[in-house]
């Protein structure tokens, strides 16, 4: 039966019929999606974080998170207004689990005892399920890892494995940080790209 979309702008019926070929397993239609909602999203993420760089990161795993759950968009309203609750939703966990990192790692605190303790608490509590949509989503991401070129694949590995700084990505490959940069920024374009190529083949 045929979805009645009469109620959608012109830009989201059109949306629409690239998200059906998408469903399918059409690339084109799903880079096509990217382009179309790529700086809107980045625009999203920059008001809220204020950092160019992490604004781009948070960009691009929001646009994969979108398309990773792109099955269960249904066009009751503008796909636009959809892709911003996923994107909004994925910044707003980035800078609670960033606050906890910061106020409750290695916190010092005074007992009633009078003595000082260390209270380190969890960053997140997941549900059975969600624990194991993580687990699913991080070997996801690895598997598409392991198929990039050996220059990409180790800046994905050391920015965001092992959380080295842009700073220290050069000093330990020794190039300019300009450069770290631009290669990171296209390693996790291709990235992207080789996770949609998995998902379509899961």
């Amino acid at each position: 039966m045929e979805t009645n979309v009469t109620h959608l702008n012109e830009k989201g019926r059109a949306d629409w019929a690239l998200i059906l070929k998408a469903k399918k397993g059409d690339q084109d239609a799903y880079a096509e999606l990217m382009s179309r909602y790529e700086h809107y999203i980045f625009l999203e993420t920059f008001s809220r974080v204020k950092n160019e760089e992490v604004a781009r990161d948070l960009a691009i795993e929001a646009l994969t998170k979108a398309f990773m759950q792109l099955h269960t968009y249904e066009p009751k309203f503008a796909f636009s207004t959809w892709l911003k609750r996923v994107t909004v939703n994925h910044t707003i966990d980035y800078l609670r689990k960033k606050q906890l990192r910061t106020t409750s790692i290695d916190e010092v605190i005074k007992g009633e005892d009078g003595d000082m303790h260390i209270q380190i608490e969890a960053e997140s509590t997941l549900t059975p399920a969600e624990e194991m949509e993580r687990k699913e989503r991080h070997a996801l991401v690895r598997d598409a890892v392991t198929k990039l070129k050996d220059a990409y694949r180790s800046l994905i590995e050391l920015r965001y494995f092992s959380e080295l700084t842009y700073e220290e990505i050069a000093q330990h490959l020794e190039i300019p940080l300009g450069t770290v940069k631009a290669r990171l920024h296209r390693a996790k374009s291709m990235l992207n790209q080789l996770m949609v190529t998995s998902r379509h083949t899961i």
